[in-house]
């Protein structure tokens, strides 16, 4: 199958690209995650976290509006592979980090 770039990819807005994939390269699977929400004060200092679980992605970004009161927020997937927790962004930017290190992608989110 395709990689990204290749002939079966494609571009989609301002960033995202899509490719077809062979499916048999996964060695593993997660089907019950972990996610994490930080919402910010509108300074970008103060922050509010969340760990969630038990729990799909769509009941999370419904759950988002209820707590955010209209602050910036960000949404992780959680990994852990003893005792290294690793996040995978999904949604926002970590605005600890600073704009330089944000993906050109990456978007403020305020639901």
């Amino acid at each position: 199958m395709g990689s990204l770039g290749g002939r079966d990819s494609q571009s989609y807005g301002r960033f995202m690209k899509a490719a077809l994939i062979d499916p048999r390269d996964q060695t593993s699977q997660v089907d019950d995650p972990t996610y994490r929400v930080y919402f910010w004060a509108g300074d970008g200092a103060a922050k509010e976290e969340w760990e969630l679980a038990e729990t799909d992605l769509s009941e999370i970004l419904a759950w988002i509006p209820t707590r955010s009161d209209g602050r910036p927020h960000s949404l992780w997937a959680v990994t852990s592979i003893g005792a290294d927790v690793t996040l995978i962004r999904l949604e926002g930017m970590d605005l600890d980090a600073g704009v330089r290190v944000w993906p050109a992608w990456a978007q403020e989110v305020r639901r």
